[in-house]
């Protein structure tokens, strides 16, 4: 006997994300003897990579000197000042991109991170070689599906680089000056759901964006319809059933990667939303 399939909107959630990409400039610049950068400030919504591929370059950055040898990483950020200058007679190769990543209202993601200026990176082949890959997915960006493909190229990069950089969503008011309520609930949208196995305590989590806890829960809910524990709670079940329906893992790990200290809560809890318990749901699956 058949069981009757499931609709489309029963299926878990597996990517709930809006990203848009504008690049403004993104490419190699190699061995001019005249090659210099006059002081120019950046556009505020931008993030700007210069990376040294080959030989040094000097830059002054809001007024401090910088000397960049091969292999360091520097990362300009929208409203910065900055120049750059090289020795002629040994010319600078500079793998240089800019762009922002928009998501929903927020025009550039990436200034919300706390972004090192300079980096020395681990492995410059690798950097290269991820350039290149999307300065050929761009080339190509007019033929029938390119933009998606260089869209996902560009993507790729910018996950590789922040995989490599590590860097941590700021906090608190660092992050949130001049913000509306929807800017801040959506960063803290974000900053819970790279933490989703941590304990997340309301208090630390309204300290995130700047807020008290309990104005944080009361504009939390009037742009999302659903108080801030509920709206975590829900990410990190259609996590579980994610993971309950794609690995192996035990259901004790499980619930431990998705922030349940204890098995026994999230299945209580997993079958109150679900109809059934992880171990059902699972066995449907095959």
């Amino acid at each position: 006997m058949s069981r009757n399939p499931p609709h489309h909107h029963d299926w878990p959630l597996l990517l709930d994300d809006n990203f848009s990409i504008q690049v403004h400039w993104f490419g190699r610049f190699a061995g001019y003897a005249d090659w210099r950068i006059d002081r120019v400030r950046l556009t505020p919504h931008m993030v700007a990579f210069f990376f040294v591929e080959k030989s040094a370059c000097s830059c002054e950055l809001n007024g401090s000197a910088l000397e960049l040898r091969q292999g360091d990483l520097l990362i300009v950020r929208g409203g910065d000042e900055f120049e750059f200058r090289h020795d002629r007679t040994k010319p600078v190769t500079s793998l240089s991109a800019c762009l922002s990543l928009g998501q929903g209202d927020e025009p550039n993601v990436l200034l919300q991170r706390k972004l090192p200026r300079r980096v020395r990176w681990k492995e410059p082949k690798a950097y290269g070689e991820e350039f290149e890959k999307v300065m050929a997915a761009l080339e190509e960006s007019g033929r029938p599906g390119g933009a998606l493909r260089a869209s996902g190229a560009v993507l790729q990069w910018l996950g590789s680089i922040l995989a490599g950089l590590r860097a941590p969503l700021l906090g608190g008011g660092e992050a949130m000056r001049g913000r509306t309520a929807l800017d801040r609930v959506l960063h803290s949208q974000r900053w819970a759901s790279e933490r989703l196995s941590e304990v997340i305590m309301l208090e630390q989590w309204a300290a995130s964006v700047g807020m008290q806890p309990v104005y944080f829960g009361r504009v939390f809910k009037s742009e999302t319809g659903q108080p801030p524990m509920a709206w975590l709670n829900e990410r990190r079940l259609q996590l579980s059933r994610r993971l309950l329906g794609q690995t192996a893992h035990p259901i004790t790990q499980i619930a431990a990667q998705c922030g349940f200290a204890c098995p026994f809560y999230f299945s209580r809890i997993f079958q109150k939303r679900f109809g059934q318990s992880p171990m059902r749901y699972r066995q449907a699956q095959c």
